[in-house]
């Protein structure tokens, strides 16, 4: 019983030191408190490692089982092969463990290792591959560098930095990072631009707590809600981002080819960013307004003596160190060949990948030696300890649902069950295929809901004679927007690793954003589409 109860706190530890990542919770630390602190708001951070199970969970233990079992045998599923029913109810059991937390999610992002090769044709080494897919090393990578930036304080320095050009304007920063990060992710992944935002973001959170505490502004509340905004700005500004451009999410690209294909039509980057552009701005900047006014609305406005601040902190830090600046040389190279790798490199090494980048410069990082004369490095073994487990969990548990999706006939079937549209009237469908496509690309990749769905809509749209390019377009940005689980896109699982949101969090939070999405998709699609196409 003692070594159970051992294994248990262990893996709540592991848990807890996942949600603890990027949180620059070590400087936050080492600021003194005043007398306006909340006393004791550190252990509301961490809950007791070895209570069994509270309310939440309890139901969760038998909630998922019984829904399972539901999907499992008791609903009736019409055209729907018994390894896709497996699939669809592996998936109904760990997305309300997830939701629930009644296992650390590490360890319930496990279960379809167990449940996929029992229940589905899904073997076991294509489910355990998933846990070892690119993405999870570009991942490792990432957080890699971001762990550097920590340890030498480089994020400091650029926090400290971008905090004198915006401003002190706690709605002002929320929406500078929204707009920066939605601007980089029209151009690169949403998965680098998110690994390059984060530490930045998390960074000046801190120091503008540390601000807060300066001018006895400072509450706990207060703290929690700025940096969920600018936590949230980072995320969805790199899912929303994307959507801008032809080559800025995986979707766009495959409406272009599907277009092509079907119906040799070429939309070209020019329109699509005509059309999209403005769509995005408007998208990026409403959901800045729903962060700061409704979601996270702060008593503090704005930081009175941030100017003094700012200029303390650079006297501080001083000149930059020697181990400081090949961090920032390593960071910035990196960050370059992750914005030019379309435009340049895969034209000269087409093997080049984001995931190949990111390795190459954490590999760097444990290589250079520092000059603090203790024969050390920018970073050594101990970071490896604290590298996010729990997320690469999670990250590998969604992807191996994925392949249940694309092994089985699971994606085909939900995706038919929108032809029963047939012979509806086109704003109907235009409406549907959409939600469709934004609640599926929630749990599986937007490349294959895309690929699944697109056709499907222009079938659709041919069968009420209609022209099918806005409803393609219309699936197609469906897909492209994921708010709502750390499963539904990197960028996601990235700003879920940093510790300062919950599930909870991203599924309400994201589930608003999602309305918001539906709503000016149909709008732009019905009203500026046909002007510009």
């Amino acid at each position: 019983m003692e070594n159970i109860k051992k294994l248990n706190g262990w893996l709540w530890e592991r848990h807890h030191r996942t949600i603890s990542l990027l949180t620059m919770k070590d400087m936050r630390n080492a600021i003194p408190e005043n007398n306006t602190s909340t006393p004791g708001h550190a252990e509301k951070q961490t809950p007791p490692p070895f209570k069994t199970y509270n309310k939440k969970q309890l139901i969760g233990l038998f909630l998922g089982p019984i829904l399972f079992f539901i999907v499992m045998f008791g609903l009736p599923l019409e055209g729907l092969s018994n390894d896709g029913r497996g699939v669809f109810a592996t998936i109904t059991l760990v997305a309300t463990w997830w939701i629930l937390e009644v296992m650390p999610l590490g360890i319930t992002s496990l279960l379809p290792i167990v449940l996929l090769p029992l229940l589905s044709n899904v073997t076991g080494k294509e489910a355990a591959s998933s846990y070892g897919d690119p993405l999870n090393f570009l991942f490792l990578g990432g957080f890699a560098i971001a762990l550097a930036l920590e340890r030498w304080r480089l994020h400091e320095r650029i926090a400290i930095t971008v905090i004198g050009l915006i401003g002190t304007s706690m709605s002002g920063l929320v929406i500078g990072f929204m707009l920066a990060t939605g601007f980089i992710s029209m151009w690169v992944s949403n998965t680098a631009t998110a690994l390059l935002m984060i530490p930045i973001g998390t960074a000046i959170a801190a120091k503008v707590v540390q601000l807060m505490k300066e001018e006895n502004v400072y509450s706990y509340e207060e703290e929690v809600k700025f940096t969920k905004s600018i936590i949230f700005a980072i995320g969805f500004g790199a899912t929303i981002g994307g959507s801008a451009t032809l080559i800025g999410t995986p979707s766009n690209l495959i409406l272009a080819g599907l277009t092509k294909e079907i119906f040799e039509i070429d939309i070209s980057f020019a329109k699509w960013f005509l059309f999209a552009f403005p769509m995005i701005v408007i998208l990026m900047i409403i959901a800045a307004i729903y962060l700061t006014k409704f979601a996270y609305p702060m008593k503090t406005k704005k930081l009175e003596r941030g100017h003094i601040f700012v200029r303390d902190t650079k006297a501080e830090l001083g000149k930059m160190s020697y181990e400081e600046k090949m961090v920032f040389l390593i960071f910035s190279l990196t960050a370059f060949f992750w914005l030019t790798r379309t435009f340049i490199w895969v034209k000269y090494v087409p093997s080049m990948t984001d995931t190949t980048i990111a390795l190459v410069g954490a590999v760097i990082l444990y290589m250079i030696p520092t000059k603090r004369g203790d024969n050390g490095r920018l970073l050594d073994g101990s970071s490896i300890k604290k590298m996010p487990w729990d997320v690469l969990l999670l990250v590998g548990g969604g992807l191996a649902i994925a392949t249940g999706f694309n092994k089985t006939d699971l994606a085909t079937w939900a995706g038919d069950q929108l032809l029963a549209l047939e012979g509806t009237s086109y704003f109907i469908i235009l409406a549907v295929t959409t939600l469709i496509g934004i609640l599926m690309t929630q749990v599986t990749p937007n490349t294959a809901t895309a690929t699944i769905l697109i056709p499907i809509a222009a079938t659709l749209a041919i069968a009420i004679s209609v022209d099918p390019l806005p409803i393609m377009a219309a699936t197609a940005l469906g897909t492209g927007f994921a708010y709502m689980m750390p499963i539904s896109t990197p960028s996601n699982a990235i700003i879920f690793a940093t510790g300062k949101i919950t599930f909870n969090d991203m599924l309400f939070k994201g589930a608003w954003l999602t309305i918001f999405t539906f709503i000016l998709i149909i709008g732009f699609v019905y009203l500026w589409f046909p002007i510009i196409f």
